[in-house]
């Protein structure tokens, strides 16, 4: 007999004696790994959840982010570069009058 190389969520949960619902979330945790295959279809590596059942499956961790810069915001203490404009431009036309 030919050993599947990847299982569904509900061959997952009929190994482990917990619901399909329970490996999704594990899924999402980011606790088991899995391709998502479609929209709503995940596969589990075989091999993955043979090292995630012996314990030795590492979870990869995200990669560090480096600082990352704050944006200025607008109305601390800036005018607008058009709204600049519009002011100088009513300066200077009631200054004609």
């Amino acid at each position: 007999m030919q050993t599947k190389q990847f299982l569904s969520p509900a061959d997952i949960a009929q190994e482990l004696g917990i619901s399909s619902a329970t490996v999704l979330r594990m899924i999402h945790s980011g606790e088991l790994p899995a391709i998502l295959v479609s929209e709503r279809i995940y596969r589990i590596p075989a091999a993955s959840f043979e090292m995630y059942k012996a314990g030795t499956l590492r979870v990869a961790s995200a990669a560090p982010l480096g600082r990352v810069k704050r944006r200025p915001r607008l109305a601390q203490g800036e005018v607008l570069p058009v709204a600049a404009a519009a002011a100088r431009g009513a300066a200077v036309s009631r200054a004609r009058r």
